[in-house]
């Protein structure tokens, strides 16, 4: 009877185990999926797309014509340096048509940009810091970023508003 007992326990306990490592993976392999759709941009609104919505990786941007701005930020110690695609070409290349950009973050957060500042500033859509990647659950996986330091304008509260990170999503309108 003690055999058949331990046997048994076994067996449930192997069976919870089981389950319990089954669960585990099947809520990482969620994770990781919301995890990759946060880490795109969507593009949508007032552009050319047969589908509504355009999106761009952090791979996707790295391959793109790429950017720097060396300058003092409100958030970073110093004079940092972004890598980014600016984003007056990224809405080239979308063929965007608007006076607006609505963007918006992980967290739901939207600032709207003018149009105008695309063509006026060499604003960039940021995915590396001082050479490393965005970090995850703080800036990642973009930061609108503008060029303080290389016109006084830029300097103040308004602009630094309008540079979200955690981005995921422009809309054009």
């Amino acid at each position: 009877m003690r055999i058949l007992k331990t046997y048994t326990q076994n067996t449930v306990s192997y069976a919870t185990f089981s389950f319990l490592l089954i669960a585990l993976v099947v809520f990482t392999a969620s994770l990781s999926t919301a995890s990759a759709q946060e880490q795109r941009l969507e593009v949508t609104g007032n552009i050319e797309s047969k589908n509504g919505s355009i999106f761009y990786s952090v791979g996707d941007m790295a391959a793109s014509k790429a950017t720097e701005v060396v300058t003092t930020t409100p958030w970073t110690i110093g004079k940092t340096r972004f890598r980014g695609v600016l984003l007056r070409d990224l809405l080239k290349a979308v063929k965007a048509d608007g006076q607006l950009l609505k963007a918006s973050a992980i967290d739901g957060y939207t600032i709207e940009i003018p149009f105008s500042d695309a063509g006026k500033y060499d604003v960039i859509i940021a995915y590396r810091m001082n050479g490393k990647p965005l970090e995850d659950g703080v800036y990642a996986p973009f930061w609108v970023i503008y060029p303080y330091d290389s016109n006084t304008t830029l300097a103040n509260d308004i602009y630094y508003s309008r540079s979200i990170w955690q981005l995921t999503k422009l809309t054009v309108e």
